[in-house]
């Protein structure tokens, strides 16, 4: 049992040593030669070391504790000149083998020196370089920003030149000119008074003329507020003599009357009494006939200011197409239609 334990002993701590040789070797290819550990056992007597020196104290330990182990496990029996050979070879090995690790190293060492003291020579080298192009190029600038300086120097010397220059003559040309401007503003002067005296002319003519225009109007008015209600078309003998037994006897009395009490006292309704009303109201329109009437109440006229605030156009328009409708019924000839100037003209006489 004890020679049991003390093997498993003896075989755990040699499993340790090679695990720990086999970190050394992880760290020494991860951080490179010079770099030092700590080890979690070893720390607090020896500090941090190398990871070469703990490499190569790793192996020894590997090697003494397998070297150990293979005693105790063989102890009774007569110890194996090969096993014994094959331990000093081992050793042998381990120690080329760190021999081999520090040579690689220092060559690696070397090499990185080497290629360290290249880039810097590289490094100063491009620097150099630049150095000189940035002082080139603020000298470019420099001579650049003079050349500038005084193209723009000339420039403005010679457009203050030229602009004197043109100023004198633009003041020698206003000065030559401005006898004939000041003739063409007498002559305007003078056109713009004669102006205004034929305009005052023109309107006293235009009044002349408005007043000479009423007095036609007048005159010319196809019905008169003296006239028989038998004038308006529409308004028979029998319609004539039941607005007489009405005290209705002149166009005047039968446009003022109510057309409730016409259409109650008479054969006609109240809306046929508003027609012939409105029908009565627009033939004292000065040109405007029986059959411009009905045609003006058959659009929706029904009084003299309605006939003034329609619009001519849209007032010709419907016009010109009840006359088309009323010349195909035969109730109107195609000369009867009313054109544009005559609606124009009634409009402008039912004001």
């Amino acid at each position: 049992m004890k020679r049991g334990i003390i093997i498993w002993v003896s075989v755990f701590i040699t499993f340790l040593s090679i695990i720990t040789s086999i970190g050394m070797v992880v760290s020494l290819i991860n951080e490179g030669a010079g770099s030092t550990v700590s080890p979690y056992l070893l720390s607090s007597i020896a500090g941090a070391q190398p990871v070469e020196t703990y490499l190569f104290v790793s192996l020894v330990a590997s090697s003494i504790c397998l070297a150990f182990t293979c005693i105790i496990i063989y102890r009774k029996q007569p110890p194996d000149p090969e096993i014994v050979n094959l331990l000093f070879t081992l050793v042998g090995n381990l120690a080329a083998l760190k021999q081999n690790q520090e040579n690689s190293i220092n060559d690696l060492a070397e090499k990185l020196e080497s290629s360290r003291k290249l880039n810097q020579t590289m490094f100063s080298q491009v620097s150099s370089n630049f150095e000189e192009g940035k002082k080139e190029a603020f000298d470019l600038l420099a001579r650049q920003g003079i050349a500038l300086k005084k193209v723009r120097s000339d420039l403005l010397s010679a457009m203050d030149a030229k602009m004197v220059e043109n100023r004198e003559k633009m003041l020698f040309d206003f000065k030559k000119q401005e006898g004939v401007i000041l003739g063409v503003k007498r002559l305007v002067e003078e056109y713009v008074s004669d102006l205004n005296k034929h305009w005052t002319e023109l309107g006293d003519v235009r009044i002349s003329l408005g007043r000479i225009e009423e007095n036609l109007v007048t005159n010319q008015a196809k019905l008169r507020s003296l006239d028989n209600p038998e004038e308006i078309k529409g308004i028979g003998p029998a319609l004539g003599k039941d607005l007489r037994l009405l005290g209705i006897s002149s166009v005047g009395e039968f446009l003022i009357a109510d057309p409730s009490v016409i259409g109650e006292k008479t054969r006609i309704s109240k809306d046929m009494a508003e027609n012939l009303q409105a029908m009565g109201q627009l033939m004292m329109v000065s040109g405007v006939d029986s059959s411009d009437a009905e045609l003006l109440v058959d659009v929706g006229i029904k009084s003299r200011k309605e006939l003034v605030d329609f619009n001519l156009i849209q007032l010709s328009r419907k016009v010109g197409e009840l006359a088309k409708i009323y010349v195909e019924q035969g109730k109107l000839s195609k000369d009867q239609c009313p054109t544009i100037e005559e609606i124009a003209s009634w409009k402008r006489m039912a004001r």
